[in-house]
């Protein structure tokens, strides 16, 4: 453990992975579903995305963790991260080439769980480096330079995505973006890594049971468990905005701009999103080391609920603006806190990676939930169009508030 408080740059370095991996993903989630409208008629798009959606974020319940029990247990000379990461990296470099190329729904399937399977093989150990690598007094300011780079990662997806629309360069850009930084991390943690313990744990036999054992622990379980609420809750509202503008907005303008394709409309709701959570980030990410994490958590989730609630009776374009800035504030403050809250509470020291691993699942589990609805959305527009969109993010508004009031419950952290 690094004791001393590591210089700026560090932080963003360290952070450089997992902006590649907002950027990548926030892309995924508003180009897959126009590519899926494409190919299956526009009564079934939202349940044929959200079972893509389900089969990705299936495998994405154990990758990460049994990813970073791996890598818990390496010998490498290069240390215990770095080569996963970048492993994962060039694996998921070539499977966003893939899904470039895919020219149906099976072809579609398969190319996104070749990058949800790449992508677990770098991010369940590179998810250990705060833990590992920050002090508690200083994880605050980590945590919030995550959620920072997360949120920018956000913002230059959304200015990718204007200047090179769906086409192939788009696929280029996410393959580049992911190689680039994630050898900004792995040179970030190779700076500190010689003042943690790098050589395996042999004293624990190898058994696929021990994955699971950091949800024993109580305030693992807790800390999980909001983080699977408040992920919920953001899936829902993502897999499905597009979808929900193209069928009940309908229009995209605010005053004298207009949007012509219904893959551009959502971009600008994010941007605004992105920026405001990203200046609440880094406010929220000094302020939780000052006031504590649960606090900021439990602040950000009212937030959320109340803009999110305000979006389930929004038809016209021009009111999702002042709601997509509301929630990004909200948003931004919960990232803040979110990676230093559970950081806290590892129950094992030994195996961070194997215990952050575990904790990835909270991200991935829900998806699967939030895939599913997509059903309960074709199932309720066809009764009057709409409902099942508002359903689906009254939903999302509860889960996002359950899962912030609920960090009350996790004893070891502030």
């Amino acid at each position: 453990m690094n004791e001393a408080a590591p210089k700026a740059p560090w932080y963003f370095g360290l952070s450089s992975y997992w902006f590649a991996t907002s950027f990548k993903w926030f892309i995924l989630f508003f180009l897959m579903p126009s590519l899926v409208n494409d190919i299956v008629p526009g009564g079934e798009k939202n349940r044929w995305w959200g079972l893509i959606v389900a089969i990705g974020a299936a495998e994405a319940m154990i990758g990460p963790a049994i990813m970073g029990w791996l890598s818990d247990r390496s010998g490498s000379k290069w240390g215990r991260r770095r080569p996963f990461i970048a492993v994962g990296a060039g694996m998921t470099a070539i499977a966003l080439l893939v899904l470039g190329q895919a020219q149906s729904i099976a072809g579609l399937m398969i190319a996104y769980l070749l990058i949800q399977i790449s992508d677990d093989i770098g991010t369940g150990p590179y998810s250990s480096a705060i833990p590992e690598l920050v002090s508690e007094a200083h994880r605050g300011k980590a945590s919030g330079t995550m959620g920072l780079l997360q949120l920018l990662g956000q913002v230059t997806a959304v200015a990718a995505g204007l200047f090179l629309g769906g086409g192939s360069m788009i696929f280029v850009a996410m393959a580049a973006v992911n190689i680039v930084c994630a050898l900004f991390s792995i040179l970030a943690i190779r700076e500190l890594e010689t003042s943690v313990v790098t050589t395996p744990s042999p004293s624990e036999p190898i058994r696929f049971r021990t994955i699971w054992e950091p949800l024993r622990d109580p305030d693992f379980r807790w800390a999980w468990f909001t983080r699977f609420l408040n992920a919920l809750g953001f899936y829902v509202v993502l897999n499905y905005l597009l979808n929900f503008l193209e069928d009940v907005v309908k229009v995209y303008d605010v005053g004298f701009i207009t949007f012509d394709e219904p893959f551009k409309a959502p971009i600008p709701m994010a941007a605004i999103l992105s920026l405001s959570g990203a200046i609440s980030s880094v406010i929220n990410g000094r302020r939780a080391d000052r006031v504590g994490r649960k606090r900021v958590v439990i602040e950000a989730g009212w937030i959320m609920f109340i803009a999110l609630f305000a979006f389930c009776f929004v038809s016209e374009y021009a009111l999702v603006a002042p709601l997509a800035l509301i929630f990004g504030v909200g948003y931004g403050a919960y990232l803040s806190a979110d990676w230093a809250l559970v950081s806290d509470v590892l129950p094992d020291k030994e195996n961070p990676a194997r215990d952050m691993g575990v904790w990835q699942m909270s991200v991935a589990a829900p998806q699967v939930f939030s895939g599913l609805i997509g059903g309960l959305i074709d199932f309720g527009n066809r009764s009057s169009m709409g409902v099942g969109y508002r359903i689906a993010f009254g939903i999302a508004a509860v889960a996002l508030l359950m899962g912030s009031l609920l960090v009350r419950r996790i004893k070891g952290s502030t």
